[in-house]
């Protein structure tokens, strides 16, 4: 991944569809879910936003930031004013700024929880270092390393992101995992979240509010 000096963006919030409140009429809202909440977005050009912050699979060495995020909704989507939907969302906990690497990320990870929203395939004895996901009787739809896998498969057993890390972390330190990096919760957050995108842009994952907040 290419250097930049803007932190990187990520959606928050699980999309749970479109509602059409009659038979033929067009859309009224889309629909995500942060915890135990509901949020609406009222047009397409919001949706658009919160989609365009999943930087696609073909994207893989760019900082997603805010640069990158308003280009593409800009470009690709046509809305004419990205900015002010983007500080809306930032406002309300749509859209999050974290650096990795940080103090900053560390508070991310206690706030938020990654959760799979595909299968774990695991791996193949060709390349035994990384793990596909995606839906049974099918090829992978991604493929992460096995520390990124390990991470999100034990993402629903936790409070937190940073439960999550700090539990890996001490794991690896008492089995005897042979990376000592890995011992360290901040190297493993920040490993995860340089592969963050790849989970996020095919619907594989989606980021949640931590329990009990």
């Amino acid at each position: 991944m290419t250097t930049s000096t803007e932190p990187l963006i990520f959606p928050v919030g699980h999309y749970t569809g479109a509602f059409h409140p009659t038979v033929g009429a067009p859309v009224r809202y889309h629909s995500l879910r942060i915890g135990e909440l509901g949020i609406t977005l009222d047009d397409e050009q919001a949706l658009g936003v919160w989609a365009a912050a999943h930087r696609p699979l073909d994207r893989p060495d760019q900082p997603w930031t805010r640069t990158a995020v308003a280009n593409i909704a800009r470009t690709l989507m046509g809305i004419a004013d990205p900015e002010s939907i983007m500080d809306e969302f930032f406002e309300t906990g749509v859209l999050v700024e974290v650096e990795p690497g940080t103090q900053d990320a560390i508070g991310f990870a206690r706030a938020h929880r990654v959760e799979p929203l595909m299968i774990g395939l695991g791996n193949t004895p060709d390349h035994p270092l990384t793990c596909g996901i995606g839906f049974l009787g099918a090829a992978p739809v991604v493929t992460v390393p096995t520390l990124v896998f390990d991470i999100l498969q034990w993402g629903s057993l936790a409070n937190s992101l940073w439960d999550v890390c700090a539990a890996f972390a001490t794991a690896g330190a008492q089995g005897g995992v042979s990376n000592t990096d890995e011992h360290n919760p901040e190297y493993v957050l920040t490993t995860f979240l340089t592969s963050l995108y790849t989970l996020l842009g095919p619907n594989a994952a989606y980021i949640d509010e931590a329990r009990g907040l």
